[in-house]
């Protein structure tokens, strides 16, 4: 059983998390405030929100120490749709450039795949969702799974 900590323990405990925290987020900071990674992320940005336009939002994050470009794009009529494939195209010729890697994953479920991309220098994913009532993209149903699954109460003695 583990001692009851007084009002004061408690206090110094989340001034110390709050504290990472801070330190944490100024390393973020420093990250996107640095000239080199600005130069860098502006250069590879000027032709990715050409491509997107109006289909799609951008925006900037650091990871692990490693800025990340996250595109969302919305209400497609396909996974072929010029801004998307113009997109692809840039990063994919990007990566290429850097020895990385590229990588889909799909949500079948609602309609949606993510492109992933992968330098040492930078990462970047476009999440692409097509609209529910695309002519072209849909979801298919291929098969049923059945999970079992327990069911609790709460019992007491």
């Amino acid at each position: 059983m583990s001692t009851i900590k007084t009002p004061v323990e408690i206090l110094d405990a989340a001034v110390q998390s709050l504290d990472s925290d801070v330190r944490f987020m100024k390393t973020k900071l420093a990250a996107l405030k640095s000239g080199k990674v600005r130069n860098l992320l502006s250069r590879l940005m000027q032709p990715l929100l050409y491509a997107v336009g109006e289909t799609g939002n951008v925006y900037v994050s650091v990871n692990y120490g490693k800025p990340e470009i996250n595109v969302t794009m919305y209400r497609l009529d396909s996974l072929k749709q010029r801004e998307l494939v113009w997109a692809l195209e840039y990063l994919t010729i990007e990566t290429d450039k850097l020895g990385g890697k590229t990588r889909t994953q799909d949500w079948a479920a609602a309609v949606n795949r993510d492109f992933i991309f992968s330098t040492d220098k930078w990462d970047a994913r476009i999440s692409a969702y097509v609209k529910d009532d695309s002519e072209t993209c849909r979801k298919v149903v291929i098969g049923t799974e059945m999970v079992e699954q327990h069911k609790y109460q709460i019992v007491c003695d």
